[in-house]
């Protein structure tokens, strides 16, 4: 298991455990986390993830941690630019 996958893994499995993130948000991270287990390419459950956050996200509903969480996602090397990396060059 690379580094990259490792980490994500471990993000999302203490995400899934933490007690102040909502049931929503704890169903989402934990389908993303059992499809990277499962062999599933991370970069694709990440980009399903970040799809099925953005409508919170866009609205603000995020708790604290999948907000951060979020934004690490959107704005890494992952997927590019990111749209947290291109809302941070426009400033």
């Amino acid at each position: 298991m690379n580094e990259e996958k490792s980490e994500i893994l471990n993000r999302l499995y203490n995400l899934v455990l933490d007690r102040n993130i909502r049931e929503h948000e704890r169903n989402l991270l934990f389908v993303a986390k059992e499809g990277i287990e499962s062999g599933n390419s991370v970069k694709k459950e990440i980009t399903q993830l970040e799809i099925a956050l953005r409508p919170l996200a866009i609205r603000y509903t995020l708790t604290p941690l999948v907000d951060a969480f979020y934004d690490d996602i959107t704005s890494s090397n992952l997927f590019g630019l990111g749209i947290g990396a291109m809302r941070d060059r426009k400033k």
